[in-house]
């Protein structure tokens, strides 16, 4: 699995249109195929801060969806940014859930 973290500051007077365009694009990019999971999230520490948060089967999907019309729209919405974003590419060998966290609360 692969996860993108994008996280860029927007200025108010830029969010709206900001937020008009991740919307547009967010709907038809989480039915690509290999596309897990994709959304926008606000800060609630920064009210000028936005994550862009991408989960993927693989990396032929993500490259694919970085080939994509909706993935120009992502940069060009990077351009709205006051700073540069930072972006996160992370390659995923192994997930647990809830049962990890039980384990560790088991043991003495």
């Amino acid at each position: 699995m692969i996860i993108v973290t994008l996280r860029m500051r927007v200025t108010a007077k830029r969010r709206e249109t900001f937020l008009n365009s991740a919307s547009l694009i967010a709907g038809p990019t989480k039915v690509q195929p290999g596309c897990i999971s994709y959304g926008f999230f606000k800060s609630l520490d920064d009210p000028d801060t936005v994550l862009l948060v991408e989960e993927w089967e693989s990396r032929e999907s993500l490259e694919h969806h970085i080939k994509s019309d909706a993935y120009r729209i992502i940069l060009s919405l990077m351009d709205l940014c006051n700073e540069p974003p930072e972006i996160k590419i992370d390659t995923i060998s192994k997930t647990e859930g809830m049962e990890a966290i039980e384990a560790v609360i088991s043991r003495k």
